[in-house]
């Protein structure tokens, strides 16, 4: 009898190659197989969109690819798990805690705790539970359970309990077990714990509950994790550098900006960091004028219904700020593309209006969890420079040309290095797998063709269409991923635009949606933290600041900054009460580029002493010169950090 042949699963691979693979081999033993070189660092695994664990099994057709540390979903992942890791060792050191939440964020993860407060002194017995499981390399082993089992599992755990009861009746829950913990949990995680050598605590403290509370005390523990001890010890040098960059406390201290304890997330503006903000969208909207922009605004605020339209409500509901009016619920927007479409379809259009460039500078609010907010660079209301793009299909590679060459002007005038990441259709996703494709490969030929390095990150696109997103590198070597070019075919036909084209039939065109330098929020964060604080001239609050020497002097100082205002440059002038010296300090402290001093001598002489920072002595300069000079270098926004 001729034996049957086991049955095979056909995967495509990232490269587009395809392979027919034994139904059940498991995702790491199949990317092993392709390209044992390329994904011998592979952590998890992402199938058609989907993370999933090494160890699951391969039962159906599909896209595969690795998922490696340097990917944004494989850093989460390790994290995560490094979060598990940290709740197995308090829970070993204090049998009572109860364990609720433990997310990734922007610089590691955190994990809370309803428990009493841990002391300092209880740290090292914490750190050495972890190394101890690390060195066992427990496996991180996923299972499925019934919702029942689950309860009954978790029972003494009401914070558990409070996620279990969201889960839909008949679906099954997945849980992991690391060692003898064992953890409420989706996935994947990384194979075993030996992944996480890098895996430090960098403090715990007091936090507000956020999931359902019997009362009793919480602690947040904090932390951060590498594969490797090297990498961190790497990133505890950085973070020593970075802590006296920190913006939070630079904003403040340069009076830019403030926070409230009261409303955590959003920022308070000052006058001085209103004026960067202002000059931020002044450079912007050079680029608008000169690529064929106009500029529109649109409600803060949209009913469920517009949501569900565009797809926001089913895919992003739980960031959303709501509210009810009028027995109606409605949500502060967490982006502009809704008001964009709505615009658009205001009226009938025709493809001589193509492409439309829609920009719009609108205060956004998204429901960060508390435990990921930083600062400007994860706040819960924030500006875009934020733009949508209406084209025909035919005028999508010239428009993402003109994007491209504009991101490497904007970060060329920011001395910014950085780099493109092509990121793919997710596991949920609107529209058809070939409209996907198609996009996909429209982004990928215009990388390509302008001879960018991009690395490729499967499942990371929007849920409306795959993007590029624009990393820029700080002078500390830390990446931060700001601008975005996202492809859309999907948000168009939901809203129902349509434009007449040259054949006199409707059309539905495909939008651009695109941010350069981000948020101006985390973007002046990020800038902040790289150039220390040192803004360059165009960009500082306050360009020059004029000192008298003694009283003497004061007359002709204010008649300086009088004139010095009136010639465009933004100009602060002191008395006389302190030394010199001490008011010099001061303007450096103040990070004020330009320190001109006056005193007998200039004024005799019709000049002023000039300090600029960074270079040694000064110069002598007449008040005309001054301002040519320093009007020069704030037109062509010269810079040299």
């Amino acid at each position: 009898m001729t034996p049957h042949p086991s049955p095979s699963v056909s995967i495509r691979w990232p490269d587009g190659t395809s392979t027919d693979i034994p139904a059940g081999t498991s995702a790491g033993d199949a990317l092993r197989h392709w390209n044992a070189q390329q994904t011998r660092l592979a952590l998890a695994a992402i199938l058609d969109g989907e993370l999933i664990d090494l160890a699951h099994p391969l039962t159906h057709a599909g896209v595969l690819a690795p998922l490696l540390p340097d990917d944004k979903a494989g850093r989460e992942v390790l994290q995560h798990s490094a979060a598990h890791l940290v709740a197995k060792a308090v829970t070993e050191l204090i049998p009572d805690a109860l364990p609720t939440d433990g997310p990734p964020t922007d610089e590691g993860f955190y994990y809370d705790f309803e428990m009493r407060p841990l002391t300092a002194d209880e740290l090292p017995a914490l750190e050495a539970k972890i190394r101890e499981t690390v060195r066992r390399k427990d496996r991180f082993e996923r299972s499925e359970i019934s919702k029942t089992e689950a309860e009954a599992l978790f029972r003494h755990n009401p914070h558990k309990l409070g996620y279990i009861a969201k889960v839909p009746d008949g679906r099954p829950v997945s849980i992991y077990r690391t060692g003898t913990f064992t953890d409420l949990c989706r996935g994947p995680h990384v194979p075993d714990a030996g992944w996480l050598e890098g895996i430090h605590i960098l403090g715990f403290s007091a936090v507000i509950p956020g999931t359902v509370s019997s009362g009793g005390a919480f602690q947040r523990v904090r932390g951060v994790a590498f594969p490797t001890r090297a990498e961190l010890e790497t990133y505890l040098k950085r973070r020593t550098e970075a802590e006296a960059r920190d913006h939070r406390i630079l904003g403040p201290r340069l009076e830019l900006f403030t926070f409230s304890d009261e409303i955590p997330g959003f920022p308070f503006w000052n006058p001085k960091g209103m004026i960067v903000v202002r000059e931020l969208e002044a450079f912007v909207r050079e680029h608008l004028a000169e690529a064929g922009y106009s500029e529109i605004r649109t409600p803060l605020i949209y009913p469920q219904s517009i949501y569900e339209t565009s797809g926001h409500w089913e895919h992003y509901r739980e960031n959303m700020f709501l509210t009810t009016v009028d027995d109606r619920t409605f949500g502060l927007k967490p982006m502009n593309c809704p008001g964009a479409m709505l615009v658009f379809r205001s009226r009938s259009r025709s493809y001589r209006e193509l492409p439309m460039r829609l920009a719009e500078f609108a205060p956004l609010h998204r429901l960060e969890a508390s435990g990921t907010i930083h600062g400007l660079t994860r706040a819960r209301e924030f500006v875009q420079d934020d733009a949508h793009v209406f084209v025909t299909e035919e005028q999508i590679p010239a428009e993402i040309r003109t994007l491209i060459e504009w991101v490497q002007r904007a970060m060329g005038t920011f001395h910014l290095e950085w780099t493109a990441e092509l990121s793919t259709r997710p596991a949920k996703f609107l529209g058809t797998a070939e409209t996907w494709d198609r996009a996909e490969s429209m982004l990928k030929s215009v990388l390509d063709g302008a001879g960018l390095k991009y690395k490729i990150s499967p499942g990371e696109g929007a849920f409306y269409g795959p993007k590029i997103d624009i990393h820029i590198r700080d002078s500390l070597g830390r990446s931060w991923q700001c601008g975005t070019i996202q492809l859309d075919y999907q948000l168009p036909d939901r809203f129902g635009l349509q434009y007449q084209g040259t054949d006199g039939t409707l059309h539905t065109p495909v939008v651009v949606h695109r941010v350069i330098l981000g948020t101006w929020e985390r973007f002046l964060g990020v800038f902040l933290e790289h150039c220390a604080g040192w803004l360059p001239p165009w960009l500082a609050p306050v360009q020059v600041r004029v000192l008298p020497v003694t009283e003497r002097q004061v007359p002709r100082v204010t008649e300086l900054a009088a004139e010095w205002r009136t010639a465009g440059l933004r100009v602060e002038s002191t008395d006389s009460q302190d030394t010199l010296s001490k008011r010099i300090r001061e303007a450096e402290v103040a990070h004020v580029p330009y320190i001109a001093v006056v005193g007998d001598r200039e004024v005799a002489a019709g000049t002023v002493a000039l300090r600029a920072h960074g270079q040694k002595g000064q110069r002598s300069l007449t008040p005309a010169q001054l301002v040519e000079q320093l009007r020069a270098k704030v037109a062509t926004r010269e810079y040299d950090p």
